[in-house]
């Protein structure tokens, strides 16, 4: 959703890359004490033509994952004071 929302320009990240997993797994029994995960599916953004497998999705602003949340309320504070004071 995150790589979704940010392509369309619908959202900003705030935080750290992901962690890459796009692919949907199955699990698969080889015997009594063991079994694989096996991929079944892809995930395909319609923008990018492209999935995060991998990769991961980049965040817009980089800030570390235990200080996200008050980088995005202080900007969404700073975004919201401007609109409001543009009135």
């Amino acid at each position: 959703m995150s790589l979704d929302l940010k392509s369309l320009g619908r959202a900003t990240l705030v935080g750290e890359t992901t962690g890459g997993g796009a692919h949907t797994m199955a699990p698969h029994r080889i015997d009594s004490h063991f079994f694989i995960r096996v991929p079944f599916g892809r995930f395909m953004n319609p923008i990018t033509q492209a999935d995060w497998e991998g990769a991961g999705v980049e965040p817009d602003i980089k800030v570390a994952a235990a200080d996200a949340l008050d980088e995005a309320l202080k900007r969404a504070r700073e975004q919201t004071a401007g609109a409001q004071s543009a009135r």
